[in-house]
């Protein structure tokens, strides 16, 4: 088992391969280039990005294969979430104060000009074949909510070509298959309200887990908590009972969509949503430490 660490989309990622081949190490090392060039198409705080330059032009555009497969990954999930996971929330996120890289935020922000309950209804259109891009009038794009969990699965697929791999993007994780010795990857589930306990360990043979939860990414705003989870219903951070939701599925991508959508939900309907998808199973941790998994979780984890 040969593996690589470095920081990348604003998280700490790591890449395994288990390969007795001795060019192994210099394979994990193409994986840091990968990400690079997609951040340069994916994200909104490089000021020279693709991202960047399309939601500044607006209207329509003709966009790269990788940002043109990025945004048929935020379809695909808008239509998923029931339009919960949008990709038109950059507008609300920088009104809630979500403006600059979160390592460069501060805690407490004023903001007199604070918006209030405006509901993101507009709809993106993307001829996918021909890679044309329409954002509707004033329409802004955040691709925070798929761009993980593609290039984990992304570079998963990729490294796994060479033997069984695991790609963890800031613990949005996906494995190519199990490991040679046919055991699965062992995924820590982290406690939102201790980080150095974990809640489960999730053994994953393949496929991918995801995990979303406001209690790292948020700050104050005129005395009030935020945090970067978009309630698209009313263009607000989501008001919700649920800390963290992790879900395994069959990619990281879909993984990462539903953790999304349950956080979004709350705990009650989350649950519920959860349960009607037999591919998909999840652990939801509330305020008060609570715990509450869903239908097949024990079928994921050691015992």
């Amino acid at each position: 088992m040969q593996q690589i660490t470095f920081h990348a989309m604003g998280c700490q990622m790591l890449a395994a391969i288990d390969s007795e081949d001795p060019q192994a190490q210099s394979w994990l090392e193409e994986v840091p280039g990968w990400f690079e060039d997609w951040e340069e198409h994916l994200s909104r705080f490089r000021p020279s990005s693709e991202l960047n330059l399309v939601n500044s032009q607006g209207g329509s555009t003709t966009v790269s294969p990788v940002l043109a497969e990025v945004l048929r990954a935020a379809l695909d999930a808008q239509q998923k979430s029931g339009g919960l996971v949008n990709p038109l929330v950059l507008n609300a996120l920088e009104d809630a104060g979500y403006d600059r890289d979160f390592d460069h935020l501060p805690n407490r922000i004023t903001n007199e000009n604070q918006k209030q309950n405006v509901a993101i209804k507009e709809r993106l259109t993307l001829d996918f074949d021909n890679r044309e891009l329409s954002l509707p009038l004033g329409s802004r794009l955040d691709l925070g909510g798929v761009a993980k969990g593609w290039a984990a699965d992304k570079a998963a697929d990729l490294l796994g070509k060479k033997g069984p791999a695991l790609v963890d993007a800031g613990g949005d994780a996906a494995a190519s298959a199990p490991q040679l010795d046919g055991s699965p990857w062992p995924i820590a589930v982290a406690n939102p309200l201790d980080p150095e306990e974990q809640l489960d360990l999730v053994l994953l043979w393949s496929g991918g887990i995801a995990t979303s939860g406001r209690d790292y990414r948020r700050w104050q705003v005129n005395g009030h908590w935020q945090h970067h989870i978009i309630d698209p219903r009313t263009g607000l951070p989501a008001e919700t009972d649920v800390l963290s939701a992790t879900v395994v599925g069959p990619s990281a991508r879909l993984a990462e969509t539903a953790a999304k959508t349950i956080l979004i939900l709350g705990s009650l309907d989350g649950l519920r949503w959860l349960d009607k998808r037999s591919e998909l199973s999840g652990l939801l941790c509330l305020e008060d430490g609570t715990t509450i998994p869903s239908r097949g979780w024990l079928d994921q984890i050691w015992r």
